[in-house]
């Protein structure tokens, strides 16, 4: 009898199991919009009379909306959201793969968020090069003379761009200068990384590329940096795809998830 009693249990809590991941696959459907109720049966492969069950115990729970155009994310999981939004320490994130990055390619690496017109460094990983930058977690620097500022802008629209710069700059730029920063910002943000050599006179380069959120806004930018000694044009172009893989890995770990629709 006891042993009868454990099978059904087991069975249960398989059942159970199931009925689980199901309803969490119908909230994975809605993440990118209303997804109708037939259409969540078919790309899941359920009946619809399970689905319909499914959707309405989550909607029961606030999970789920019902809208005219199918079932959207419901009032419990935007405050769900917003609260692990406010209680996500990026740079706690970021530090595992900031070590691994540098340990992977020698430089220094640093993540830093925006403030208004200004970047600041929030965070350093020294590299193994001789010379070595001396930016130092608390620095703030104009948005648009560091690689990590400008990734930080990545989102920005030209004439936001535009005003950004004019402010740091001085509105008597002259209008050849300010087209070039430009068209260097849209190469950026076709390429979604920053690939930046220093005017200041301090022969720093750097590769920076943005770190979103969860809500899929910037919220950190992750930059390596060294002397123009070491990162040749070749070098630079050659690890800016891991630059931008660790940004993704940081971003993940933001709760950030891409739409695939």
């Amino acid at each position: 009898m006891s042993v009868q009693v454990e099978e059904q249990g087991k069975d249960a809590g398989i059942k159970g199991a199931q009925t689980l991941m199901r309803a969490l696959d119908i909230l994975d459907e809605v993440i990118g919009g209303p997804v109708k109720a037939v259409e969540l049966a078919r790309k899941l492969d359920l009946s619809k009379t399970t689905t319909h069950r499914l959707a309405q115990a989550l909607k029961s729970r606030d999970y789920l909306a019902a809208t005219r155009d199918g079932y959207s994310l419901g009032p419990k999981l935007l405050q769900l959201g917003a609260m692990a939004l406010e209680q996500t320490d990026f740079v706690q994130v970021a530090r595992p793969l900031m070590e691994s990055l540098s340990d992977r390619t020698g430089f220094c690496v640093f993540v830093g968020k925006r403030e208004g017109d200004w970047s600041r460094h929030l965070e350093r990983v020294t590299g193994r090069q001789r010379l070595r930058v001396s930016t130092s977690p608390g620095d703030r620097r104009p948005i648009v003379e560091t690689g990590l500022g400008k990734a930080l802008l990545l989102d920005e629209d030209l004439a936001t761009l535009e005003r950004i710069y004019r402010h740091v700059k001085g509105d008597a730029i002259e209008a050849p200068k300010m087209a070039a920063w430009l068209e260097e910002m849209q190469g950026h943000i076709s390429r979604g990384v920053v690939l930046h050599a220093s005017d200041l006179g301090d022969g720093v380069r750097s590769i920076a590329a943005p770190v979103r959120d969860a809500m899929g806004r910037i919220c950190i930018a992750l930059s390596i940096a060294g002397a123009a000694l070491y990162l040749s044009d070749d070098v630079m172009v050659s690890l800016s795809e891991e630059v931008q893989r660790t940004a993704a890995e940081i971003s993940a770990g933001c709760g950030y998830r891409p739409i695939t629709r």
